[in-house]
């Protein structure tokens, strides 16, 4: 029993680093992603400098989670499609990324809307 509860937290472990690797591969070679950490920094920093409350602190992290999930999915849509087509162009295909970067823009103007309550109000 012991063993087999040793074997699902080294599992669990390695869970973890394969999601932290994708974490790297995302900031290494998605460019967006390098602006979304810099927003993601100046959102944090605005946020100590203007004493958010507990609330605005949640709905600043939900925005920037909302980024980063949707720009995570977008990446791994876009990699899909063009691994799946050779990187030959189908329209289909291109409607598909358009979505899925359309998903992106919004979870961004949500976030800045957001933000932009928080920092005002």
């Amino acid at each position: 029993m012991n063993n087999e509860k040793s074997l699902t937290i080294k599992l669990r472990a390695k869970s973890f680093s394969y999601a932290i690797n994708g974490i790297v591969q995302l900031l290494r070679q998605e460019p967006n992603a390098k602006l979304h950490s810099l927003a993601t920094i100046v959102i944090i920093i605005a946020g100590f400098v203007r004493h958010v409350n507990r609330w605005q602190w949640v709905a600043l992290v939900f925005a920037i989670g909302l980024v980063w999930i949707t720009e995570a999915i977008n990446t791994c849509i876009e990699r899909l499609c063009d691994f799946c087509c050779d990187n030959k162009f189908h329209l289909s295909v291109k409607i598909i990324k358009d979505i899925a970067a359309a998903a992106v823009l919004i979870a961004a103007m949500v976030s800045i809307a957001i933000a932009t309550i928080v920092f005002t109000i």
